[in-house]
């Protein structure tokens, strides 16, 4: 059994709770730029949330459902899972959650002393957990990469037998 194969179900399961609490965090950043601020009218004033923020909850929803494709559907849907298409997601999905994190990271700044500030504690536990979600699927992209180079061009999952003789008499 190669490295790391045995790993790869719980790595599975910790990437998809982990995207949930981003996915919660960063929608409560989110929700925290929508309400009354005042506006020069007076009437309600919608100030929309980062772009940063609103593509971290995108890689959030992305990576639960390239979770699913490439966790569950190997099990029960043999026939529509190929082993390229789930390097391929999980290579775009570590390239998103690299560029989400640095990006919420530089927007966020910091390191702050937040105290009892529950936004400014979210923004910062977003950032945590955006890299966290990176490395992990760093992890798997590397693991599915070097499965795809090692059953390359011959089929790993059979036992050559030994080949019979053309010429059984020589």
């Amino acid at each position: 059994m190669p490295f790391g194969v045995g790993f790869v179900p719980i790595v599975h399961i910790v990437a998809a709770v982990f995207s949930i609490i981003e996915l919660g965090l960063t929608a409560y950043l989110a929700s925290q730029y929508s309400g009354w601020y005042g506006g020069w009218n007076g009437y309600y004033d919608d100030a929309y949330s980062p772009s940063r923020v609103n593509f971290m909850i995108f890689n959030s929803v992305w990576s639960l459902l390239v979770l699913i494709y490439v966790g569950i559907t190997p099990l029960y849907l043999t026939s529509v899972f190929h082993k390229l298409a789930a390097l391929a997601l999980n290579a775009i999905t570590t390239i998103f959650w690299f560029a989400g994190a640095i990006a919420l990271a530089v927007f966020v700044g910091g390191p702050y002393d937040c105290r009892s500030n529950s936004f400014c504690s979210s923004a910062e536990a977003a950032v945590a957990f955006g890299f966290f979600l990176w490395a992990l699927f760093t992890f798997l992209t590397v693991l599915d990469a070097l499965e795809s180079l090692r059953s390359r061009g011959h089929n790993v999952g059979t036992t050559t037998a030994a080949k019979p003789n053309a010429y059984p008499g020589a």
